[in-house]
């Protein structure tokens, strides 16, 4: 039987196997030492025949098996369908592919090209989650190549895989990278326009300031005049989740009252359509108002209300205690004391509204969200992904607008306003 035994047991292993038939008594001992090293030969013998199968595939049986794309079955980068649409400066096909107008990627694309050309992904496991500064090269070294892929490209293949869903294969064909090439660049350009956003006012959450608390007050109060001093809407956003290995870390992301996996994300909107605080990638069993107490947000509500007597919209998901800066929806009035808290809960309950809104919006740019997230062990790529996709959807609602809220609560501020305005005129 030690003759059987795999490599990797043939030294210490087979020796304690040997210590222990020694030790057994005839009768049952001996079977149960057989019935173990029987099961690891079935084992090692499945593995073996597993490898033996692949090994004896012919070359383009190996190919017929292998998803990807070769470079030739793609046109060149500079000949792909995407380098075409961006060459027609065709705004409705721009919006379609990357979720924003010829003016609103230029004035992203000038803030990601100093960036994309300042780093590089070949370094590390050149797999795009590192990168390094690119080094000038000395006169008498001209080794290596120049890079085939455009600023403009990087940056289209970020904004175009959110929104593509299911495989990735298809940007390839877009873009005409191979699999692996698109894979680096994606990761790498990901972490680039992530650098460029955070410096931008116009994509960064942030809450408002005094002044702009004001601002937003009034506008609610023009549509719903119960609700003097309320300025934003909260909610939780709960994405699909990849089922983990482990039987622990999968229950940390199972969420017994959906009975799926999820990650769960607190999203502010202010009433303008804006994100101004999230919390972000927190497994799908935490409860809202549970991830609202662990990110500090009750704690910043109840500051902002304390020095300008503003309050956050929400639902029943949330604070059950009284806390004078929520204002929770209520489609039970049984509860209100008078007509003026009974008018005060129906509108509430519409003003939420906006909160599903601003979901919808961000799911609806960005249909990337709407698959199951992959399960990453460190989780680093899943971070990047949703702080990048908060950035984006700010940068969409001021420069490209097709936002639900801001055409609804302030239609002056969207760039359809021209056209919004003439809908209510004589």
């Amino acid at each position: 039987m030690k003759a059987l035994l795999p490599l990797w047991m043939e030294d210490a292993k087979a020796e304690e196997v040997d210590d222990s038939l020694e030790q057994q008594d005839d009768g049952e001992g001996e079977d149960d030492v057989d019935g173990i090293l029987a099961l690891i030969l079935f084992e090692f013998l499945k593995e073996e025949e597993q490898e033996t199968f692949w090994q004896k595939l012919e070359a383009e049986g190996r190919r017929r098996r292998d998803r990807k794309i070769p470079r030739v079955a793609l046109l060149s980068p500079k000949q792909s369908p995407w380098q075409k649409l961006f060459s027609s400066g065709n705004d409705q096909a721009l919006i379609t592919v990357t979720g924003f107008d010829h003016a609103a990627f230029k004035v992203m694309l000038d803030m990601y090209t100093p960036y994309f050309e300042k780093f590089t992904p070949w370094t590390g496991e050149q797999d795009g989650t590192t990168y390094r500064p690119l080094q000038k090269k000395s006169p008498k070294n001209k080794g290596g190549r120049k890079r085939i892929i455009m600023p403009h490209a990087s940056l289209g293949l970020v904004l175009a895989w959110y929104r593509f869903r299911g495989a990735e294969f298809v940007l390839q064909g877009w873009f005409g990278f191979t699999g692996s090439h698109a894979n680096v660049w994606l990761r790498f350009g990901r972490r680039m326009l992530l650098k460029a956003l955070l410096k931008s006012d116009n994509a960064r959450p942030a809450w408002p300031d005094a002044t702009q608390i004001k601002e937003l007050q009034a506008i609610i109060q023009q549509h719903h005049t119960s609700l003097r001093d309320v300025f934003c809407v909260m909610d939780g956003l709960k994405l699909q989740f990849e089922q983990c290995a482990g039987l622990e870390e999968q229950g940390m992301y199972y969420n017994g009252w959906t009975h799926g996996h999820y990650i769960t994300n607190l999203l502010v909107f202010g009433i303008d359509g804006r994100i101004i605080k999230t919390v972000l990638n927190v497994p799908g069993s935490i409860h809202d108002s549970t991830l609202c107490h662990w990110g500090g947000v009750y704690k910043e509500l109840s500051d902002i209300y304390d020095a300008t007597g503003a309050k956050c919209c929400v639902d029943s998901a949330f604070k059950s205690n009284p806390n004078p800066y929520l204002i929770k929806s209520s489609q039970d009035v049984t509860r209100c004391q008078n007509p003026e808290e009974v008018l005060q809960s129906l509108q509430a309950t519409s003003l939420r509204q906006a909160a599903e809104w601003g979901m919808r919006a961000i799911q609806g740019a960005f249909p990337r969200l709407k698959d199951k997230i992959k399960f990453e062990a460190d989780a680093a790529e899943r971070k990047v992904m949703l702080k990048l996709v908060v950035l984006l959807y700010n940068f969409r609602v001021e420069h490209v607008g097709l936002n639900q809220i801001r055409n609804t609560y302030v239609p002056n501020w969207s760039k359809d306003a021209t056209y919004t305005a003439s809908l209510f005129a004589d």
